[in-house]
């Protein structure tokens, strides 16, 4: 299947890459990356041997290069938010290895996930040692609200994963039960750092809330984007498999606004196909069921959905001090919004 255009905008706007947006602490991203690789160091040989695998592919650095940027427009200058950021990363991708496991996920960015390449048990136990000496990590931190923090913010993370699992194939699913889920396993994480960085920097209360609120929303948008993605986008780009949550049970944001937008006869009629592609997945071709999204304009709903989202990160943003880094924030809201994976 060709890859599905949803609206002008979405064919017309090309967001800045990464990295010119992330050009003015393009020093920090560095020592990061020397941080990541250097991440297990003091493990276990096998402990060792895993992680490296594993951080070997950090991905796109969004939500380190959020905490940098923060911090940078609030004039921290002081090392450690390298350690925190670092931090912040190791976290994300102990909760992609918990999320592969339970997908049984075989690609990830492109490559074979940790699951693939050294089955559930070692990877199980790798995504806990990886959640837990982050946490332990941050403890050498001056300030330890930072600790707090990030021990709320994994919390919230695997619940947000365990209210999503036994949700799965809930096609009674609503719109205010999906965000209650990814405001805990997405959104959670990009406003925590927010939070940590202006911790870090003792930013005035007036900056924190702004922030913050960035954090949640660019989290928001970043994951409904992400849920059209796996609808429309190009697997070669996004580096997974098409239809992964359809087919995995998630239940997404076009699929529920799909159904409400259908009648009662309709509505019956696909909820006893949705039932089918459950129990014999072979028998309901996932084309189908994306047509009807198309059908009900559902993914043109779920970008205006994503655009709002991105409008009040922007809008939370435009309360700072202009300074570079504020200008590479509101790049970012575009980049999140209109990336191709």
């Amino acid at each position: 299947m060709s890859e599905i255009r949803i609206l002008p905008d979405y064919n017309q706007i090309t967001p800045l890459e990464l990295e010119t947006i992330f050009s003015p602490i393009k020093q920090e991203i560095r020592a990061l990356e020397k941080w990541l690789r250097k991440w297990s160091d003091h493990s276990l040989p096998v402990i060792k041997i895993m992680s490296k695998k594993v951080m070997a592919s950090p991905g796109k650095l969004i939500r380190p290069g959020l905490l940098l940027l923060v911090a940078k427009h609030l004039g921290y200058e002081a090392e450690d938010k390298i350690k925190l950021a670092a931090t912040v990363e190791v976290i994300h991708t102990a909760s992609l290895i918990h999320d592969d496991i339970i997908d049984n996920s075989t690609i990830r960015r492109g490559r074979k996930t940790a699951v693939l390449n050294f089955g559930p048990d070692f990877s199980l136990l790798l995504g806990d040692y990886l959640f837990i000496r982050s946490i332990g990590k941050s403890l050498s931190l001056s300030n330890k609200n930072l600790t707090l923090i990030l021990t709320r913010v994994a919390e919230e993370m695997v619940e947000g994963e365990i209210e999503e699992l036994s949700q799965s194939f809930n096609f009674d699913l609503t719109e205010n039960q999906y965000y209650q889920i990814i405001n805990k396993k997405t959104a959670g994480l990009f406003r925590a750092t927010a939070e940590l960085a202006c911790y870090l920097a003792r930013a005035k209360e007036k900056d924190k809330k702004s922030l913050i609120s960035y954090g949640r929303y660019l989290g928001q948008t970043f994951q409904i984007t992400d849920d059209l993605l796996d609808l429309i986008g190009n697997s070669t780009s996004t580096g997974k498999n098409k239809f992964s949550d359809l087919k995995e049970g998630r239940v997404t944001l076009p699929l529920i606004l799909a159904l409400k937008n259908l009648t009662p006869e309709e509505k019956k009629f696909w909820r006893s196909q949705l039932e089918k592609f459950k129990s014999e997945p072979a028998e309901v071709s996932p084309s189908a069921i994306l047509s009807l999204m198309e059908k009900t304009g559902s993914l043109e709903q779920t970008f205006k959905k994503a655009e709002e989202k991105a409008k009040q990160a922007k809008k939370a943003a435009g309360q700072l001090a202009d300074t570079i880094y504020r200008r590479s924030l509101l790049e970012l809201v575009d980049f999140v919004l209109y990336r191709n994976k």
